[in-house]
């Protein structure tokens, strides 16, 4: 273990860091577009921008000199249950200590706020996957990225905006569509589920309807959208894949994991192409307790077998 510690900012560490954001030209963490983080303008790049919402985002900071040697930002999702790190930058292109010492630092302020887990996605065949596995983080899905056809007018579909009292129907179809050691990992209780729905990072939801449940659910965000749905009805694959194509983001990515075997077929068939490969890993800072829901662990402790 690394013997650096990454300290959370204060209002003031923030201020320093706007001026030295060229300088953490290295993004550990797998962007959610195609873009670098550095092209948005300001503190957004790091995330900076949502400090006034202190409870909900925590940022640490390793430093050197008056300077930075890295840096990570960490967002609480829905829930509370979960937490997800959006960015680590750092000022060397490789540097596993830092890596190590931010992500663990990370995990024990996500712990001392109550988060039963934190999550990152980088990208496959990362050089800091050695630092990021040290941090106790253990990748357990993939996510394969593929860039959606463009010039499609929207077409007729059985799809409707999702509503609140969907959010069940859909809990559900994600317990018939995720392999159940995926659900164990990421999902084993409905708080946890909201967490894992906030991380698509989605503003608009659909569902189509069949037998009076939900047989499919899209979600789209600014650049990425993504497809739950149970294999079991005919054309619903391209029915979904059509909607994102007609009204989904400019430009945008389709998100599909490595058991989306079916859909990947269907979108490779309708002229989708492959952008690249990413690797979900967490950290779970709780035991769940069957009595309890969870018990808590130590900040400091080692991470948990996955």
């Amino acid at each position: 273990m690394t013997d650096l510690r990454a300290e959370p900012l204060s209002p003031i560490d923030a201020a320093t860091l706007w001026p030295q954001l060229g300088r953490l030209a290295t993004e550990v963490i797998a962007t959610r577009g195609g873009e670098s983080l550095l092209v948005r303008s300001g503190l957004a790049a790091t995330g900076l921008t949502h400090l006034p919402r202190i409870p909900r985002t925590a940022v640490l900071g390793v430093k050197r000199g008056l300077g930075y040697r890295g840096v990570v930002v960490a967002k609480e999702l829905a829930g509370g249950a979960g937490w997800e790190a959006i960015s680590l930058r750092l000022a060397r292109e490789k540097d596993d200590e830092a890596v190590t010492a931010l992500l663990g630092g990370a995990a024990a302020e996500v712990a001392a706020r109550g988060g039963r887990s934190l999550c990152l996605r980088s990208a496959e065949g990362s050089p800091h996957k050695d630092a990021i596995r040290r941090a106790g983080f253990m990748a357990y899905r993939i996510e394969r990225l593929f860039a959606v056809p463009g010039g499609r007018p929207p077409a007729e579909t059985l799809f409707r905006p999702a509503v609140r009292a969907d959010r069940h129907g859909i809990f559900r179809l994600y317990c018939r569509a995720v392999p159940e050691h995926i659900r164990r990992q990421e999902a084993p209780t409905q708080q946890d589920w909201r967490a894992v729905l906030d991380s698509f990072d989605t503003n608009r939801e659909f569902v189509l309807e069949r037998d009076a449940a939900v047989a499919a659910w899209v979600g789209m965000g600014e650049r990425e959208s993504r497809i739950l749905e149970d294999g079991t009805g005919e054309g619903v694959a391209a029915a979904a894949l059509a909607l994102i194509e007609g009204l989904g983001p400019h430009h945008g990515t389709l998100v599909l994991a490595e058991d989306q075997v079916a859909l990947e077929r269907e979108a490779l068939t309708r002229g989708y192409t492959p952008l690249g490969v990413r690797l979900i890993c967490a950290r779970r800072m709780a035991l769940l307790n069957t009595l309890k829901e969870v018990a808590a662990v130590p900040a400091e402790s080692l991470a948990l077998p996955q």
